[in-house]
């Protein structure tokens, strides 16, 4: 609301009737008179203009935050105590996950500012774009009152990168003997180096060894 409408010149000379209008002692006496209406009409004003969130200033501002349990910071502008006010009207709490990240595409436009719960670690992260990144703070203010008090709130800022990339590498080949024994006898498997040949004994019986390169 745009108090200057409200502003007025208060002169109540003219109400005098023309007998005493002219008098100088009477003159005196409406001007101190004028500056007491004054004060009243801005009074009633600043009352009057409490009773709105958008023209609030101090009172009224306490008010609802008493009513919604916020300790505003010092450093809190006029404007951002009535902005979280009316973030705070606009729901009704407890609120739900849905709810609160509409109100976040709402406030900081849609998708700059992305809700997501850890729920076994009791971590609230907020996924903020690029151009948001300034308004952490501002957006933590909007937050901290809405989530549980259980929960951890952290910020984070997720790049999605693009690019081609190589892969290089080398192969190893290992040679696998096949044994035939001349015998029933079983023997556990085992290797030996590519290309060998020769014999191996074992409790007497002669074992032909074929290489073999797979």
């Amino acid at each position: 609301m745009d108090k200057s409408i409200l502003n007025r010149t208060i002169d109540i000379s003219w109400l005098l009737p023309p007998v005493s209008k002219d008098s100088r002692d009477i003159q005196e006496v409406m001007q101190t008179e004028n500056t007491a209406f004054r004060d009243i009409w801005d009074a009633l004003c600043y009352i009057f203009g409490e009773q709105f969130i958008d023209s609030m200033e101090g009172y009224g501002l306490e008010q609802w935050e008493k009513i919604f349990d916020v300790m505003p910071k010092s450093d809190d502008s006029t404007e951002f105590r009535r902005r979280r006010i009316l973030w705070l009207i606009a729901g009704t709490r407890p609120y739900t996950r849905k709810s609160v990240q509409a109100m976040l595409d709402s406030n900081f436009g849609a998708g700059n500012v992305v809700l997501n719960v850890n729920n076994n670690a009791y971590e609230c992260w907020l996924d903020v774009a690029g151009p948001q990144v300034y308004l952490i703070k501002e957006i933590l203010g909007f937050i901290e009152p809405i989530i549980p008090k259980n929960l951890l709130i952290f910020f984070r800022n997720t790049k999605k990168a693009k690019g081609a990339y190589r892969i290089g590498g080398y192969i190893t080949l290992n040679t696998y003997i096949h044994i035939l024994a001349n015998t029933s006898v079983a023997f556990n498997a085992f290797t030996v180096k590519k290309k060998t040949r020769g014999y191996v004994s074992k409790s007497g019986f002669l074992i032909h060894i074929k290489g073999r390169n797979l």
